[in-house]
């Protein structure tokens, strides 16, 4: 009889966990590719990522900066994206998004030569110069990298709200990001982004 009871304890409990409501402002957050509702939590989930991302670069597209004065595209560094949230969030479910939706414009292409996304390619590719194992011909020549015309950077903040009465929770969180001219060092775009979810103040980590 003690197990009987101790059974439906549990189970009354891990129903009570699953069940707890967490609302979202983000409009795309109960949408899901397996064509069922999406779950959804507490932490940053990949249709915040999306709909931050999306939003982000359809207000940059939106502004008379967007497009390079006399044509042709704007090569961009991928600046610092801070994480100032509680949760362990790689920033690339983020900046990948907005990478792909503007370079798929056609007005911007991405640099791997600077910024937090470098790689060693461009400048080890140089030194292959020196070995006289290689046809010089296929060599890295100097003076061709192209410098970015423009950075784009900014962070991911996080609050917590709990209710008087201790019963919700709210956490809010902030897609903040600029973009820097190189030439003029003038900021010529910034997007803020905010996306709240209201849920018990119970414990979430389930």
């Amino acid at each position: 009889m003690k197990k009987l009871v101790l059974a439906v304890a549990t189970a009354t409990l891990l129903a009570g966990c699953q069940t707890i409501p967490v609302t979202s402002s983000n409009p795309n957050a109960e949408l899901s590719r397996t064509g069922k509702p999406a779950l959804v939590s507490f932490g940053l989930q990949n249709t915040d990522f999306e709909y931050a991302a999306n939003k982000a670069v359809q207000e940059f597209l939106e502004s008379p900066f967007s497009k390079k004065p006399g044509g042709g595209r704007w090569v961009v560094q991928m600046g610092e994206v801070v994480n100032d949230t509680t949760f362990r969030i790689d920033t690339a479910s983020m900046t990948s998004r907005m990478k792909i939706a503007m370079t798929k414009t056609g007005q911007f292409i991405f640099t791997g030569a600077t910024g937090r996304e470098r790689t060693d390619f461009v400048a080890d590719s140089r030194q292959l110069s020196k070995s006289r194992l290689f046809d010089k011909k296929t060599v890295a020549r100097s003076g061709t990298v192209i410098a970015p015309d423009l950075e784009m950077a900014g962070s991911i903040r996080q609050r917590t709200v709990v209710g008087a009465d201790q019963r919700q929770q709210q956490l809010e969180y902030e897609f903040d990001f600029r973009v820097v001219e190189r030439d003029t060092g003038l900021e010529i775009f910034q997007s803020f982004i905010p996306i709240e979810k209201l849920g018990s103040n119970k414990s979430f980590a389930w």
